[in-house]
């Protein structure tokens, strides 16, 4: 059961970030510029991260079902 619910608040998450709903993703790369050099990062670099963060939400909710 834990496993569906983070893999499920993971999924959620990613999706947010993807989707860059509320500008999440903005805010997220506005706060480490804030106080770290960025680099080549942007805003896409952490909606990527959202897609990462979606797959491993995936695999979490199919490793929470039994097998057979």
């Amino acid at each position: 059961m834990f496993s569906l619910i983070t893999g499920i608040a993971l999924i959620a998450f990613g999706v947010c970030l993807i989707a860059d709903l509320g500008g999440i993703a903005t805010r997220i790369h506005a706060f480490f510029t804030s106080f770290m050099n960025p680099g080549q990062a942007t805003p896409g670099t952490i909606r990527l991260v959202g897609v990462f963060a979606a797959l491993v939400g995936v695999v979490w909710v199919v490793t929470s079902f039994p097998l057979g």
